[in-house]
């Protein structure tokens, strides 16, 4: 029989599955107290039961210490080769952090050179604006200093008074309305 790819996958899948599975009951309280439960329990049986016939074990125990080497011997292998996974998992998962820092850092540090540029763009800027100011103000002294009369052009005028003269006529005119409005 050929293990095509697929099959060889779904087989590592299933190994690693009850594999991790395992390793995480062995290394739980609850692996404790069940194999504590059973030598307790072999204990007692072999010791305090009645029958002679019943007891499968006696005194020295040597099948429970056959068996709890071999369970020994079967789980350390398995739970020395999970911890090398989980600390090789920790180990790439330390890289990607690793590389994450670095690419967060050399974005701090773009956004460092151009809040620089652009500090030193706004002192400019700000140079420039009090210089202006300056400026501003000197004539602003001057003008105070030297009040002249604006000369008021003579097609200005004209038109002043024709705004007079409308605002005169519709002014009864708005009266008149209200008058007949209210009536």
């Amino acid at each position: 029989m050929r293990l095509t790819k697929e099959k060889l996958d779904s087989f590592c899948k299933i190994r690693d599955k009850s594999g991790s599975r395992f390793y995480e009951f062995s290394t739980s309280w609850w692996a404790l107290f069940f194999f504590f439960g059973i030598v307790v329990g072999c204990v007692l049986w072999n010791e305090f039961i009645p029958y002679q016939n019943l007891r499968f074990d006696p005194y020295p125990f040597n099948g429970l210490r056959t068996i709890l080497a071999l369970m020994g011997a079967i789980q350390a292998p398995v739970l020395l080769l999970y911890s090398r996974k989980s600390t090789d998992y920790r180990k790439n998962l330390l890289e990607q952090d690793f590389e994450l820092e670095k690419k967060i850092f050399k974005k701090i540090e773009l956004m460092e050179s151009e809040m620089k540029q652009n500090h030193a763009l706004y002192l400019q800027e700000l140079k420039h604006v009090a210089k202006l100011t300056k400026k501003i103000n000197k004539k602003r002294k001057v003008v105070k200093l030297n009040p002249t009369p604006v000369p008021i052009h003579e097609s200005n005028k004209d038109f002043i008074k024709t705004e007079q003269v409308q605002r005169e006529i519709l002014q009864p005119k708005k009266v008149e309305n209200n008058e007949n409005i209210s009536a």
